[in-house]
């Protein structure tokens, strides 16, 4: 089982508008990807630590079966997701992936 994770980073004001994408457009559609793993998709809010932070951040998560089926999912559905989200927030929300494998 593969763990997708993608950070996304942005500042107060697209706070709002990135939550409404997400829950009406990201979320859904990524939740309709056969290789995505049934009840794995998360969407959590990172805690921030320590007083000098910048930015609100928020940490996207999924399961699938292998590395081939993630292959697919990002070469597909995950980027038309992606052109969406540059699309609708520019450079105002910016993200980084990490794949892990459980041990």
């Amino acid at each position: 089982m593969i763990l997708y994770n993608t950070t996304f980073v942005m500042g107060e004001p697209s706070e709002r508008a990135f939550l409404e994408f997400m829950k009406e457009v990201y979320l859904p559609t990524l939740a309709q990807d056969d290789l995505v793993e049934e009840g794995s998709l998360r969407l959590h809010r990172i805690l921030p630590q320590g007083e000098d932070v910048d930015g609100i951040s928020y940490a996207l998560h999924f399961y699938t079966p292998t590395e081939y089926h993630l292959q697919d999912v990002l070469s597909n559905t995950g980027l038309r997701l992606a052109e969406a989200l540059v699309a609708r927030f520019g450079e105002a929300v910016v993200g980084f992936s990490t794949i892990m494998k459980e041990v």
